[in-house]
């Protein structure tokens, strides 16, 4: 496993590994208590997942807008997303909560927000937006 000494670095493996299909090193980025991950019974059930699903998701390109600290040891990081699914490109955007553990830097959750909550230009977006939004779903 993967020690990432900066947010910036968990965030380039992560997307790497989506572009690559590499699950396996996709779920060694989530943090253990992750919320996502209480859907699966373990790695192999999340990579049944990941095989299904990711495999249809095309990262077209992505970027950090904005980072900041809420405690020590965590950072909030909004990000830009462009994918392709089924021919169809689109944006999409994320406000990921990620922790520091004794593993280096891990995902957490996110609070998404996509083209619709969102019209403005992707450079514009800021963390206001995000606090904005009625129901502050993490995932």
């Amino acid at each position: 496993m993967t020690d990432y000494k900066k947010p910036e670095d968990l965030l380039g493996a992560r997307f790497a590994a989506l572009e690559a299909g590499d699950y396996h090193r996709l779920y060694a980025t989530y943090h253990h208590d992750a919320p996502f991950l209480r859907q699966f019974s373990g790695e192999a059930d999340y990579l049944v997942f990941a095989r299904q699903q990711l495999t249809q998701i095309q990262l077209r390109d992505w970027q950090m807008l904005a980072q900041r600290s809420n405690e020590e040891g965590q950072q909030e990081v909004i990000l830009c997303m462009e994918i392709e699914t089924a021919g169809d490109s689109q944006y999409f955007y994320e406000m990921a909560l990620l922790i520091s553990s004794e593993q280096g830097w891990r995902y957490h959750s996110a609070q998404k927000l996509t083209a619709e909550d969102y019209s403005g230009a992707p450079k514009k977006l800021a963390f206001r937006h995000f606090d904005q939004v009625i129901e502050k779903i993490r995932i």
